[in-house]
């Protein structure tokens, strides 16, 4: 059953959709809407690509957590993956997202990321929750993305689509929290008299 506010973006690799979080992340942070959670930059030298960092978006906090330097660790295409790394950022960035802020990105829940369980978990818990989530993931077909699809609206992204879907999340997300707010609003009736 999809739940409001949850909101996946597919797509092939190289469509845009680290591109479209960006720019929903600075459009929604010059509102002064609080964004938390994780993005996973490719590393490139020379133009080719050598690994992904995991970066706490609330801080900017950043460590290398797959790479093709990497000599251990589980290996996913050319990479391998430093799960401790990955864990050591992604896990305290998405619970703190959970508890301080209005809206929490993942960018992205991917093959590597589900290497680990405690991110799963994780996932699961900001997906069962009210908050507002955005979360990236790739065309293939992944159990647990799958079920995080099945409660989301999903949103599928073709190169040059970023901003078109950017601004389209940034308006609903904006408009789902100013109803949020308003229905936390107290009455004047709920203010104690004597105040």
């Amino acid at each position: 059953m999809r739940k409001e506010g949850k909101f996946i973006i597919i797509g092939r690799p190289g469509s845009g959709k680290s591109t479209c979080i960006t720019l929903l992340l600075e459009k929604l942070r010059a509102s002064g809407i609080k964004v938390g959670g994780i993005r996973t930059p490719e590393l490139r030298e020379r133009g080719i690509r050598r690994g992904f960092a995991v970066e706490d978006i609330l801080t900017g906090q950043t460590d290398v957590f797959a790479s093709t330097d990497f000599k251990e660790g589980p290996s996913i295409s050319k990479y391998r993956v430093n799960i401790v790394r990955f864990e050591s950022i992604a896990i305290p960035a998405l619970r703190r997202a959970l508890e301080e802020c209005e809206v929490v990105m993942i960018d992205e829940i991917g093959k590597m990321e589900l290497l680990s369980r405690n991110f799963i978990e994780v996932v699961r818990d900001i997906w069962e929750s009210e908050i507002i989530s955005v979360g990236t993931a790739p065309l293939v077909k992944i159990e647990e993305i799958e079920m995080l699809k099945s409660s989301s609206e999903v949103i599928i992204i073709e190169r040059g689509d970023s901003e078109r879907i950017s601004n389209y999340l940034f308006n609903k997300i904006r408009d789902l929290l100013r109803v949020s707010r308003s229905s936390h609003r107290p009455s004047p009736r709920d203010t104690p008299s004597y105040l």
